[in-house]
């Protein structure tokens, strides 16, 4: 366990939370505003529309059925939305009534008829046994509590047959290092934010804690100093009017580290966090196995190789050029490779098993 960490837990009530009421119920937005078949359909004039609908056709290629499907941790309403035009129906569900909200708001702008969305817990599916003929997850099973209970849960509602397909966060790729931090710290209202979080290679896991700060009158004038200096993130960001969080490094860790926490701890009036233990390729098999899946394929995700295949395209003129009027068909005989991406150096992995009978 990291200082910061250790000093959240020895100092601070805390209060345990899924990460879906913590971290994105606090999100206007899960998705960048602009994505594809969520925030607007599909267009072959943008270059990386090609690689994102290739991703779509490579989730339909492992599934084998354009039945009925249900996305479980649908965040803004992917993949659920833009698996739409090609399937009978799909089901979202998210444990955030946010992400529901505005993943209904998508499917409304984009006109969707058979699509609906429903605040649900991917460990305890409100569905009868049998009912989806395929099960697909965006980077949402890592983000469960309890993923043996969830992998169980999914093969219930799973036809005989039918198949799981997810991508899957790969901690021990994705970090540079064995252990990154991020904090950040803004004023909201009377109060004050603080958020740190931590994420460890060995053993794979990652926590996120939010801290409230209400200091007396005399010790608010410091505190809103450091709120208006915390040095913002381009780009993303949860709402309007955060700053975003940045690496505890240099003069973030400095600034806003251990030392500035243990500064305003008379402030801090309580605390909520949510922890995941993450999973390796080798252990995330095992746990599909033990849930009764068969045929599991772990590879890389298809948009590494989709990526410099269409710059490629892009820069020989060929994607606004001869391959136009072929978008769609185009895009999905590239994702048929889907089961070739070696999964090595990827820090997101393909998986595809099936419901054994």
């Amino acid at each position: 366990m990291r200082p910061l960490e250790e000093w959240i837990r020895q100092h601070v009530s805390l209060e345990r939370t899924p990460s879906a009421k913590l971290r994105y119920d606090a999100m206007d937005h899960q998705a960048p505003r602009g994505l594809a078949g969520v925030y607007r359909p599909f267009d072959p004039d943008e270059i990386y529309d090609w690689v994102d609908l290739t991703l779509i056709f490579a989730y339909l290629e492992a599934l084998g059925t354009r039945g009925r499907l249900l996305d479980v941790g649908t965040g803004d309403g992917w993949p659920a939305l833009p698996l739409a035009p090609y399937v009978r129906e799909v089901v979202g569900i998210d444990l955030s009534d946010r992400r529901v909200a505005v993943s209904e708001e998508n499917r409304a702008r984009l006109g969707y008829a058979n699509v609906r969305f429903a605040v649900a817990d991917g460990t305890d599916l409100p569905f009868p046994d049998a009912s989806f003929d395929g099960t697909v997850v965006g980077t949402a099973l890592e983000q469960t509590d309890d993923l043996d209970k969830a992998l169980a849960e999914t093969r219930r509602v799973l036809r005989p047959g039918g198949a799981l397909v997810a991508t899957f966060e790969h901690l021990a790729v994705e970090l540079s290092q064995n252990a990154e931090e991020e904090v950040e710290f803004f004023v909201e209202g009377e109060r004050f934010i603080y958020r740190y979080v931590v994420k460890e290679v060995s053993p794979p896991r990652e926590a996120e804690y939010e801290l409230i700060l209400r200091p007396a009158p005399a010790s608010r004038r410091p505190l809103e100093l450091a709120a208006t200096s915390f040095p913002c993130r381009p780009g993303f960001v949860r709402r309007e009017g955060e700053p975003g969080s940045r690496p505890l490094a240099d003069d973030v860790a400095a600034a806003y580290g251990l030392e500035f926490l243990r500064g305003a701890a008379e402030a801090v009036s309580s605390g909520r966090y949510f922890e995941l233990n993450h999973t390796d390729r080798r252990s995330l098999e095992g746990s599909l196995r033990d849930a009764g899946f068969g045929e599991i394929q772990i590879c890389g995700r298809i948009t590494r190789a989709a990526h410099g295949f269409f710059i490629a395209l892009h820069e020989a003129g060929l994607l606004r050029g001869a391959l136009r009027p072929h978008f769609e068909a185009t895009c999905a005989a590239f994702a048929t490779l889907w089961p070739i991406i070696t999964p090595e150096a990827d820090p997101v992995l393909f998986v595809r098993a099936r419901r054994s009978a």
